[in-house]
This record gives structure tokens, C-alpha cells and sequence, in this order.
């Protein structure tokens, strides 16, 4: 017969309670795993016991403890723990710092295990206590937060654990940890830094012996919560070849949480990748608020991109066996050739023996060897003066870009502005940089600036209310004497080509006008900047009403050129994190490498035989005299 304190029990329970999950461990004691799954009776014997969050006089229905604190704050607050057996129990109650598991789960420290954080702050009124049986007790704690505390989310968890030794199966005998536990989420007042990045892109082609088949391909990457809040993702992971097909990637799936401070590991794979030498890889994260947790503004992709190798060897073997083969008939019909001693055995001709293809052989090289040059040389388009370098000259509609100029702004001018123009953007163009002050961006080779856009083009389209990309799009970056100048000192413009709605080309590169100037490499180094957000983002999209913010792509900060030139935004920082562009040269010098290596000894065969007929022609000649 059912009892009132079991139907109460049973509806507690429903609310929410941590069931108990045994783990056993051959030395150690096993780490809490929180669950909220019903406990049920053991087969086994073993015991039952659950925690929640309660009152002082009994259980609530809160999930877990949730505080908003301010530095040196003080908190008092309850946990009920249950005993569903049939006998007595006496359990340790401990609180514990949370950590994240291999697999993206939640857990806590082992109990040996000292915490630093959140855990740390939590004071429990016994660390032990005995629950009569199908019964609960209340336990008081306390949570002191540090008066020094950084702002941001602080992650802990109150355990109930019950130790002991056990036989198992074979008649060993292990020890044994049941622990279950109630998380406590704790926001320490001050300035929120929502941020995630992606870090240690690597990737790995698994070549076919089929010559015409596809391979495969094995990503890894890590992902990293670099701010202060608790932070879901939605992951998306991309590999193109050359001619811009894709493959089928499995094992990437969404982030339910990730701690600050705290990084997982990802692994995806790649099907039905083509080898056409030069592919891509690339890594999109899209951060989300955690279930339960306020919305804060949507953020910026964070997007990784990096090239490897995919190199059809089964058809580099045959072209070099090709090769081998001709080389080698090549030297046979040279060693076919009558020498200068034939001359006494019968009466020679004063023309040369040569076959025609062996006359035409010079000259065949020589060009051949222009050919190699002109194609293996580094394409370099040297802009006019006032040019603007589009970085990465190809890529995708959802990859960052960067912009350098040629030159540096001139002496007087102390702001510069960034617009784009091109199908479906305003005819006087969109701003993509609003009124930034000069010393924002770092120089490049040729002295000019160098200028990561904050957004990608997809989300610039999406500001200006369209989605499909096509055709051309110029950048114009103006140089300002005072902000809001309406005469610029001096334009730089640039621009790429769509060749469909996810992809871009013939992206401008432009030649610097003093390669002396600058810090070398400075274009390479800005890559990762974050181009002042935080001030209010100045390299943020402008041009909208102020206080408008529909239509703004992934949390770009809403107002007017003006709001950004001052860097008033309040609120959260967005996210701003370029792709990774390391090696997105590297195809290009490896082919201008391999173009002028095979022009070289093109040239020098060509020298060669040219040398050899010249002498096969005067002995000849010194024969019939």
C-alpha cells in the first residue's frame, strides 16, 4: 500500500533528482555523474540516494542553484538529500569545481581532487550525514564569492557521496565511489565576454589506389571558450577541392556547453575527396546561449580555414614512368647515332645526320621553356597606384577577409572608411569599416594599412538584406582627414568576383608602392586581430538607423557610423576571429617552385644539345676536309 510520504517522495522525484550511478575504479574514487534520471530499486543490493535544492523546511523545484553575485557576496542555501532505501544511510556531502568531459559532457572533479573556483566557495554545514531510511535530510550551505573574483560564469556542483569495497565478477575486490550531484551556476557582475575560438586545425588525406577514385580525409580541431560565459556551439565542417566540389563529412555534431577557460577536441571525416593536389578544409562555429541561460546577442561565426595536400600519386607514378620510358628511348637513338670515327669507313656528307626532331630540338626547349616560366612564374596583378589587395584572393562567401593598401594614407589624414559596391548593395555602397581612426590597423610591406573586415561577405549581404552573391564587388577604402570628412585625401580600391553564390575568385592584388615601408610580413600578421571590437567595433557594419538592429548579421553592434567612430557600444563584446590564411599561399609557391625548377633543366637540355650539334657539325666538317 502506497503511503503519503511515498507519493511525496515519488512527486519529488518528478521534479528533479539526480539518480545514483555506480562507478567502480580500481584505485580511485569515480567522478560525479549528475544525471536526472528516476532511481530504481538495485538488483544488486546497492543503494539508492538522490539530491535537489530545497528550502530550509523542504525540496523546491529548482533544476540546479543558480546565483547572480557581485564580488563579496554571500549566499545561504539549502540541499535535501535522499535516501531511497530500505536501511539507514551516512553519506559525505562535498562541493566540487565542474569541469567538462572528453565527449563535451558535464562532471566534477574527483573527490581527491582540490578546487580552485566555484567549488571552493561552498561551505556545507556537515560534510556528513546519516538519512534515515525512504527518508531526506536538509543540509545548510553557504557560498562566500572572493571580493577579487573576475566577472563572468563560475561553475561548481554540491555532491553526495558514498564510499566503500566491493567483489566483483572475478572475486576481485575494487573500491568503489557512488556520488550524485546538483550543479550550482554562479555570475559574477561586470562586463560579459561571450567568445570562442578555433584553434589547431589539422588535416590529414587518406589517398586510393583507384586512379579515378576519391579519398578521404580526417580533420581534427579544437575548440576553445576564451571568455568569460558558459557558451553552446553549432558546428559546421566544409572540404573543397580545387574545382569546388565537396564531401560528405560525418562526426561533427553540436556543443551543448562549454565551460570558460575550458577546450575540447573534435574529429571529423571527410568522404569523396577528389585529389586535385590543393584542397581546403574549413571549420565554421556558430556560438549559442546555453539551454536555461539569457539570450545574449547573436555572435559572429568564428571560421577556420586551412589547405593541404591531396596528391593523386597512382597518376604522379605513371607520369614519372612515362617520363622514364621516353628518357630512356631518348638515349638509345642517341647511342643509335654514328660518331666521328664513321667518317673513314665510306664517304660522309657535309650535312648533319641529325633527325629533323633532333634539329628541332633547341628551339622546341627554348619555347617550352618560356612556356614553363610564364606559367609557373607567381601571378602578381600590379595594381595602380592606390591599390587595395584582397586576402585570401579566392574563398568562400562565410570566410573573413582582409584588405591592405598599396601605399600609406597620406600625412594629414587621420581616419579612414571602407565600402563595398556591387549587386545588391546600395548604389553609394555599404559601409564595411565606419570612420576608424588610423592607428586601429597595423601597416603592411608597402606601408599602407592593413584592414581584417570584421564580418564576411554572406553577412554583409545579409545586413543589406540578400543572400545571393554574384558578379563583382569593389572595396574602396578612403582616407579622412577628420571623420565624417565628405572629400577623402586618397582612395585605395580592390575588388573579387563571385563565381557562384558560396564561392569568390580574382580577388585584387596589388603591389605595393614602397615595399620598404612597413613591417615586413605585416599583412600576415593581423590575421588573428581583432580590429578594436570591444570599443564599439569600429571594422562593425554601418549605415542603419540608430537603435536598429533587425536584419544585423551574427550580433553586429546596431547605430550609425557615428556610434562606432566613438566606440560607445555597450553590452556584450562580439566575437571577431579571422580564418586562418597560414599556407593559403603555399600551392602557388610550390607550383612557381616546380615551374621554374622544370624551365631550368628544360633550358639546360636545350644548351646541352644545342652544344653537342654545333660540335657534331664541325667534326663532320673537319672529316671532309
Amino acid at each position: 500500500m502506497i503511503t503519503r510520504s511515498a507519493r511525496r517522495l515519488a512527486a519529488a522525484l518528478a521534479a528533479c533528482l539526480f539518480a545514483v550511478l555506480p562507478a567502480a575504479e580500481a584505485a580511485s574514487a569515480a567522478p560525479a555523474q549528475p544525471s536526472s534520471a528516476r532511481p530504481a530499486a538495485d538488483p544488486h543490493g546497492r543503494t539508492t540516494f538522490g539530491v535537489q535544492p530545497s528550502s530550509a523546511k523542504k525540496p523546491d523545484a529548482r533544476p540546479n542553484f543558480s546565483y547572480g553575485v557581485t564580488p563579496g557576496a554571500a549566499v545561504r542555501d539549502y540541499l535535501a538529500v535522499w535516501n531511497y532505501g530500505n536501511e539507514p544511510l551516512t553519506v559525505s556531502v562535498y562541493a566540487a569545481d565542474a569541469i567538462n568531459t572528453a565527449e563535451g559532457g558535464f562532471d566534477l572533479l574527483a573527490g581527491g581532487a582540490k578546487s580552485k573556483d566555484a567549488g571552493a566557495w561552498v561551505k556545507v554545514a556537515k560534510d556528513r550525514v546519516t538519512i534515515p531510511r525512504r527518508s531526506k535530510v536538509i543540509v545548510p550551505f553557504t557560498l562566500t564569492v572572493p571580493a577579487t573574483v573576475t566577472p563572468g560564469d563560475h561553475v561548481a556542483g554540491i555532491v553526495a557521496s558514498l564510499a566503500g569495497v566491493r567483489t566483483d565478477k572475478k572475486g576481485d575486490r575494487v573500491k568503489v565511489d557512488q556520488r550524485v550531484g546538483a550543479r550550482v551556476y554562479v555570475r559574477v557582475a561586470g562586463d560579459l565576454k561571450p567568445q570562442l575560438t578555433v584553434e589547431d586545425v589539422h588535416t590529414s588525406y587518406h589517398g586510393t589506389a583507384n586512379p579515378f577514385g576519391a579519398g578521404s580525409a580526417t580533420i581534427t580541431y579544437t575548440v576553445r571558450n576564451i571568455g568569460n560565459v558558459r557558451l553552446g556551439a553549432r558546428q559546421i565542417v566544409r572540404v573543397r577541392d580545387l574545382f569546388g566540389g565537396t564531401a560528405k563529412i560525418t562526426g561533427v555534431h553540436d556543443m551543448a556547453e562549454l565551460l570558460p577557460g575550458t577546450s575540447l577536441r573534435f574529429t571529423a571525416k571527410a568522404t569523396g575527396v577528389l585529389p586535385t593536389v590543393r584542397d581546403t578544409a574549413t571549420v565554421q562555429v556558430d556560438p549559442v546561449s546555453v539551454r536555461g541561460d539569457i539570450k545574449h546577442p547573436v555572435l559572429p561565426r568564428v571560421t577556420r580555414t586551412q589547405g593541404f595536400w591531396a596528391v593523386p600519386w597512382i597518376w604522379v607514378a605513371v607520369l614519372l614512368a612515362a617520363a622514364g620510358a621516353v628518357l630512356v628511348v631518348w638515349i638509345r637513338r642517341r647511342r643509335r647515332r654514328p660518331g666521328p670515327t664513321a667518317v673513314a669507313r665510306g664517304p660522309v656528307s657535309t650535312k648533319s645526320k641529325r633527325t629533323p626532331a633532333a634539329k628541332a630540338a633547341a628551339p622546341v626547349a627554348m619555347v617550352l621553356a618560356a612556356m614553363v616560366s610564364w606559367a609557373g612564374a607567381p601571378s602578381a596583378a600590379a595594381a595602380a597606384p592606390g591599390g587595395l589587395s584582397v586576402s585570401p584572393p579566392r574563398g568562400a562567401a562565410t570566410q573573413p577577409i582582409t584588405l591592405t593598401a598599396a601605399a600609406p594614407c597620406p600625412a594629414a589624414a587621420t581616419y579612414v572608411i571602407v565600402r563595398v559596391h556591387g549587386a545588391g548593395f546600395p548604389k553609394e555602397g555599404q559601409n564595411v569599416v565606419g570612420n576608424a581612426p588610423l592607428t586601429t590597423y597595423p601597416q603592411g610591406v608597402g606601408g599602407g594599412l592593413v584592414i581584417p573586415l570584421t564580418f564576411t561577405m554572406q553577412d554583409y549581404a545579409a545586413t543589406a538584406g540578400f543572400r545571393a552573391l554574384h558578379g563583382t564587388y569593389t572595396f574602396t577604402a578612403t582616407c579622412l582627414k577628420a571623420p565624417f570628412d565628405e572629400k577623402g585625401l586618397r582612395d585605395f580600391t580592390g575588388s573579387l568576383r563571385f563565381v557562384s553564390q558560396d564561392t569568390y575568385r580574382d580577388g585584387t592584388q596589388a603591389k605595393p608602392e614602397n615595399p620598404a615601408a612597413g613591417t615586413p610580413g605585416g599583412g600576415q600578421e593581423v590575421q588573428g586581430m581583432q580590429g578594436g571590437v570591444g570599443q564599439g567595433g569600429p571594422s562593425a557594419p554601418v549605415g542603419r538607423p540608430a537603435g536598429q538592429s533587425a536584419g544585423l548579421p551574427s550580433g553586429a553592434p546596431a547605430g550609425s557610423a557615428a556610434s562606432n567612430a566613438q566606440g560607445g557600444s555597450s553590452g556584450t563584446a562580439p566575437l571577431v576571429v579571422a580564418a586562418d590564411t597560414s599556407g593559403s599561399h603555399s600551392a602557388l609557391v610550390a607550383w612557381s617552385l616546380a615551374g621554374f625548377v622544370v624551365a631550368f633543366l628544360v633550358v639546360a637540355a636545350g644548351a646541352t644539345q644545342w652544344v653537342r650539334g654545333r660540335k657534331g657539325r664541325a667534326a663532320a666538317a673537319g672529316s671532309d676536309d
